[in-house]
């Protein structure tokens, strides 16, 4: 067999995550959370477990877009990343402003090699 590259997003389960609510986050299904992570039992995830929620061919990205009281606090928790990452891909000049109907970049697909 040969090493074959693949585009994953991965997210790392906060407090109070369900795979329905995770799911439902990134636009996909419980059954393919389950399928691409190997998941026994649907039912138990872990705090701090890290989760491929997408998978593609060709670099995929998460967009979201800013609703009024958003925070790049509070859109980093939804998402799973951090301010300095939302900071860096969207090229955030002062991180405290971000405006209503502003489209960001939530999660970036990482290329890794499965055999």
């Amino acid at each position: 067999m040969t090493a074959q590259e693949t585009n994953v997003t991965l997210y790392t389960v906060k407090t109070g995550d369900t795979l329905t609510s995770i799911a439902a986050t990134f636009g996909t299904t419980v059954a393919q959370l389950v399928h691409w992570n190997g998941i026994p039992d649907p039912d138990v995830i872990k705090i701090g477990q890290r989760l491929v929620v997408a998978k593609a061919d060709a670099p995929q990205e998460t967009f979201y877009t800013v609703r009024p009281g958003d925070t790049l606090t509070a859109i980093a928790a939804r998402y799973g990343t951090t301010v300095e990452r939302l900071v860096k891909w969207n090229r955030i000049s002062d991180p405290d402003v971000i405006k209503v109907g502003q489209r960001l970049v939530v999660a970036r697909s990482e290329l890794v090699s499965s055999v």
